[in-house]
């Protein structure tokens, strides 16, 4: 049963001069690893799913994502992960690496917290974010925070609601724009030639690891790479991200585009250092009339009178601290801290559950897979001795 609801000591709409004139100290992301996902939204211990952006000719433009014939299709291009089941895979795929052995000789993961980027994403942006509302579920095992988005509980979209309707056209025309513009990779060799168009089915992820403000984060995130013709193998793969905005906007428009949209274009390639964006301009009637690439550090300066990046990094510093203190004394699979954040108001109310619930998302075979992998090593130094 969970508890009656309380009141965090942090609002997001509050900041003091020092959050203002600042960025946190956050450090560059290193790749921890990656896996796919398959179409179907299966874990696959594999880059196989990777893709690259090219550029098209300039002959190419202007080109519809309006498939003639095509019927829009009314549900997800792939399914989103629940709760934190892909990351629970990775790392019992990644034991030998990510998996270290406490003082007290307990296994735990080698992170203070675990999560997404979207997770992060949701928390930057909340001082900005003034419509939707969002749930995160919080657990503590071993000395590790386990965070992720739990789904919005609120009445259904209707496929005829205006916003849903434009979100839907918009994920469409998203997915012909990827069709034009992502080449997909059979094999994980960058050779001339080893690129072919073809059906771009399940997700490439990338999972990161961050420092921000002294703890350990460890997220994933869906990535696409910029498409290379070197021949060598091996070489660092650049990630860039794709995105589309419309041609013509008035004044107004364009504040609420860069309060509502550039800033989580912002924030989701800061988090995984993307420096390079490329744009698809497109009319009211989906036409595609060009595609250019900014540098990310310029999103923020042209939003300079929209928001603050010192505002949403010094809120993610402040919300990880308040769940870090908050969990402290939390060690159990089954506990689940739900905090809740109210857009009208920017306050951030919580509630727990001690016992296993409908919202404990650590698995219990992670939690067996923990025990018993402890129990092989200490074989193994037993038979050593």
């Amino acid at each position: 049963m969970y508890s009656n609801y309380k009141i965090l000591n942090l609002n997001a709409r509050s900041s003091t001069p020092q959050d203002k004139e600042s960025f946190p100290t956050i450090k560059q992301p290193h790749r921890a690893g990656e896996y796919s996902l398959s179409p179907e939204g299966h874990y696959e211990d594999s880059p196989a799913r990777l893709c690259f952006l090219t550029q098209l000719g300039p002959n190419t433009f202007p080109f519809s994502l309006n498939a003639s014939g095509e019927a829009m299709s009314t549900e997800q291009s792939f399914l989103k992960p629940r709760y934190l089941d892909n990351m629970f895979c990775f790392l019992r795929c990644s034991m030998e690496t990510l998996i270290k052995r406490h003082e007290n000789g307990h296994l735990q993961v080698d992170a203070d917290i675990v999560c997404s980027r979207e997770t992060l994403q949701l928390i930057m942006c909340a001082p900005y974010e003034y419509k939707n509302n969002w749930t995160i579920a919080v657990s503590k095992y071993r000395n590790t925070i386990y965070i992720c988005p739990v789904p919005n509980p609120e009445r259904p979209q209707s496929f005829v609601d205006p916003e849903h309707l434009k979100k839907l056209m918009m994920d469409h025309w998203m997915t012909k724009l990827r069709q034009r513009c992502l080449v997909a990779m059979d094999d994980d060799i960058v050779q001339p030639g080893s690129y072919q168009q073809k059906k771009l089915d399940g997700q490439y992820y990338c999972v990161f690891s961050m420092n921000i403000c002294g703890l350990n984060v460890l997220f994933d995130a869906p990535i696409l790479a910029e498409h290379c013709p070197n021949p060598f193998i091996g070489l660092p793969k650049t990630f860039v991200d794709l995105r589309m905005r419309l041609d013509t906007m008035s004044r107004t428009e364009w504040s609420a585009h860069n309060r509502n949209v550039v800033l989580k274009w912002w924030v989701e390639s800061f988090l995984v250092g993307i420096e390079k964006v490329y744009i698809a301009y497109h009319d009211k009637e989906g036409y595609v009339q060009k595609i250019k690439h900014t540098m990310v550090r310029e999103l923020w300066r042209e939003c300079d009178n929209d928001w603050s990046p010192n505002i949403c990094g010094n809120f993610l510093r402040r919300l990880l601290g308040s769940i870090q203190l908050l969990l402290a004394n939390v060690d159990s699979a089954s506990t689940v801290y739900l905090l809740e954040y109210d857009s009208k108001n920017g306050s951030i109310t919580y509630k727990y559950c001690k016992e296993r619930n409908e919202h404990s998302f650590i698995p219990d075979w992670f939690r067996i897979l923990m025990e018993e992998h402890m129990d092989h090593l200490n074989a193994q130094v037993q038979h050593q001795i």
